[in-house]
Protein backbone atom coordinates (compact mmCIF):
# COMPACT_ATOMS: atom_id res chain seq x y z
CA UNK A 1 0.00 0.00 0.00
CA UNK A 2 1.46 3.14 -1.21
CA UNK A 3 1.46 5.98 1.27
CA UNK A 4 -0.71 8.29 0.08
CA UNK A 5 -3.76 5.51 0.68
CA UNK A 6 -2.73 4.50 4.12
CA UNK A 7 -2.20 8.32 4.83
CA UNK A 8 -6.07 8.04 3.94
CA UNK A 9 -7.38 5.12 5.33
CA UNK A 10 -6.02 5.80 8.67
CA UNK A 11 -7.38 9.92 8.27
CA UNK A 12 -10.69 8.16 8.04
CA UNK A 13 -10.26 5.05 10.74
CA UNK A 14 -13.44 5.77 12.97
CA UNK A 15 -12.12 2.79 15.80
CA UNK A 16 -9.20 0.93 16.77
CA UNK A 17 -10.28 -2.31 14.99
CA UNK A 18 -10.41 -0.25 11.73
CA UNK A 19 -6.53 0.83 12.50
CA UNK A 20 -5.71 -2.83 12.84
CA UNK A 21 -7.33 -3.88 9.67
CA UNK A 22 -6.02 -1.14 7.60
CA UNK A 23 -2.53 -1.50 9.47
CA UNK A 24 -3.12 -5.52 8.23
CA UNK A 25 -3.51 -5.04 4.90
CA UNK A 26 -0.36 -2.59 4.79
CA UNK A 27 1.35 -5.90 6.11
CA UNK A 28 2.04 -4.79 9.68
CA UNK A 29 0.94 -6.74 12.53
CA UNK A 30 -0.45 -4.59 15.97
CA UNK A 31 -1.53 -5.53 19.01
CA UNK A 32 -4.49 -3.69 20.95
CA UNK A 33 -2.32 -1.73 22.69
CA UNK A 34 -0.37 -0.48 19.62
CA UNK A 35 -3.10 0.14 17.85
CA UNK A 36 -4.92 1.66 20.31
CA UNK A 37 -1.88 3.97 20.71
CA UNK A 38 -1.67 4.90 17.31
CA UNK A 39 -5.33 5.31 16.80
CA UNK A 40 -4.94 8.14 19.58
CA UNK A 41 -1.99 9.22 17.65
CA UNK A 42 -3.69 10.00 14.77
CA UNK A 43 -7.19 11.58 16.57
CA UNK A 44 -4.27 14.06 17.96
CA UNK A 45 -3.05 15.37 14.60
CA UNK A 46 -6.59 16.45 13.59
CA UNK A 47 -6.66 19.39 15.72
CA UNK A 48 -4.67 22.89 15.21
CA UNK A 49 -2.28 22.39 18.01
CA UNK A 50 -0.66 19.31 16.31
CA UNK A 51 -0.84 20.57 12.81
CA UNK A 52 1.16 23.68 14.57
CA UNK A 53 3.68 21.40 16.22
CA UNK A 54 4.21 19.76 12.82
CA UNK A 55 2.32 16.31 13.93
CA UNK A 56 0.93 14.65 11.17
CA UNK A 57 -0.51 11.27 9.96
CA UNK A 58 2.19 11.50 7.10
CA UNK A 59 4.67 11.94 9.96
CA UNK A 60 3.31 9.25 12.04
CA UNK A 61 2.77 6.81 8.66
CA UNK A 62 6.72 7.33 8.39
CA UNK A 63 7.73 6.55 11.80
CA UNK A 64 5.39 3.74 12.01
CA UNK A 65 5.39 1.88 8.81
CA UNK A 66 8.45 3.11 7.77
CA UNK A 67 6.74 4.30 4.48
Amino acid sequence: MDEKTLVGKLTDAQTVNDVIEIANEAGKQLDIEHADALFGRINQTKNEVAELSGDTIEKIVKEVFGI
